[in-house]
């Protein structure tokens, strides 16, 4: 029952509402949408059309490469501190042993971790600024990335430290590299981060 100031409205006289457009197919009778409209192309859907071809941001692929870093250098770490540990207890007891093994695990898995790290968050601002310097996004500024950021790391460890960790960064900017195209010509990526929902 409505209040004095609106009067009802009398909907009978409305018969039955058809739910298919004049030649256009079903349409929804909730949103009177035609659905065809949704699925043009048959390929992903964006909201603009240049998402289509859009990249993550610089910000989302650096702390991302430094929280995969952290965890699998915890993991490794922590492994190694578990063989370690198991390799030459400090003691005969089983809570001695027991006890190595975690000061083992607890050692080797955050310093690991922490450094790999830090070397992501090297790698990905040295990553940045040489693109932004360079106006290009392409594999050499990955390498030079690669052996700044191991240059920059190793810096207060002397010379042949320095020039062991550049070498160490660069060749591993070359297995990315090549590992990336390997799996790019086998039709993944994951370095170009485009969703494909479709």
């Amino acid at each position: 029952m409505m209040n004095g100031n609106y009067p009802e409205t009398d909907y009978s006289s409305v018969g039955n509402i058809s739910v298919y457009s004049s030649g256009l197919g079903s349409l929804s009778p909730y949103l009177n949408v035609d659905p065809s409209f949704l699925h043009q192309d048959g390929g992903a859907e964006f909201v603009f059309a240049e998402d289509s071809h859009k990249k993550r941001g610089w910000g989302e692929r650096m702390f991302t490469s430094i929280g995969w870093s952290y965890g699998s250098g915890l993991l490794v770490g922590g492994i190694w501190g578990l063989a370690e540990g198991l390799r030459r207890p400090d003691g005969t007891t089983f809570k001695l042993r027991l006890n190595s093994v975690l000061n083992g695990c607890t050692r080797r898995g955050p310093f690991l971790g922490n450094s790999l790290a830090v070397v992501a968050l090297l790698y990905g601002c040295t990553s940045t600024a040489i693109e932004k310097a360079r106006g290009v996004e392409d594999e050499y500024n990955s390498i030079a990335a690669g052996v700044t950021s191991g240059v920059l790391f190793k810096s207060t460890g002397g010379p042949r430290a320095i020039a062991i960790a550049g070498t160490i960064g660069g060749a591993a900017a070359l297995m990315f590299i090549a590992s990336n195209r390997l799996w790019n010509n086998r039709g993944q990526t994951w370095s170009k981060s485009q969703p494909n929902w479709a």
